[in-house]
């Protein structure tokens, strides 16, 4: 009799063990491909080149499985699905990216001269500021504390809202800068792998 309890004990258990292996290995899915779509999306809508049809913000409702899961097994671990589309229609996010796009034209004529680039962790970084005036060289000093505060809450709000585990946010950080620098202009200055200033030809 107790032999056969304990059989039927052990089987739930071995299962339970098996379950909780495979939601450990699936967690360390993190979801590239939709991160770099909403970058893009992001990127181009404060730049002024978003697609009216992809335009973030238009309410439409997608089915469950394809809104902006993470989802949770067991109240445990995160788990991410295969496609997934990144929540950019929070209060939060959509006040930062009009805050951005209201001075990206000021930080573009900035770019244009030299002064600014992009760095590989997804910040606006000083690059030379020779020939500017007092005034421009506060100007540049103002808006690069108000972009790169806004972009670290953006990163932390992206992460929130789609329960990516605040650990990956460094991942998120290098997605837009890698994708920043895909989208820069001819002439505009950025990090390269090793952190020195180079040229977009």
């Amino acid at each position: 009799m107790k032999k056969q309890m304990v059989k039927y004990l052990a089987l739930p258990l071995l299962a339970f063990f098996i379950i909780s292996c495979a939601v450990i290995t699936v967690n360390v899915y993190f979801p590239t491909e939709a991160v770099e779509d909403a970058a893009g999306k992001i990127i181009d809508e404060i730049q002024g080149e978003d697609d009216p049809q992809n335009k973030t913000g238009n309410g439409d409702k997608q089915s469950f499985f394809q809104r902006s899961v993470p989802f949770s097994i067991f109240g445990g671990s995160t788990v991410y699905a295969d496609d997934i589309d990144i929540d950019l229609t929070t209060p939060a996010i959509r006040k930062l990216i009009d805050a951005m796009k209201a001075r990206n034209s000021a930080i573009m004529q900035f770019k244009n001269k030299g002064a600014i680039g992009e760095t590989n962790n997804g910040i606006l970084a000083v690059r030379n500021m020779d020939g500017l005036a007092g005034e421009e060289i506060r100007t540049v000093k103002r808006l690069l504390r108000a972009e790169n505060n806004d972009r670290e809450m953006l990163y932390k709000e992206l992460a929130a809202a789609n329960k990516i585990d605040p650990a990956d946010i460094d991942k998120v950080k290098a997605i837009f800068a890698d994708t920043l620098k895909s989208k820069a202009k001819p002439g505009h200055w950025h990090h390269d792998e090793k952190g020195n200033w180079t040229q977009k030809k």
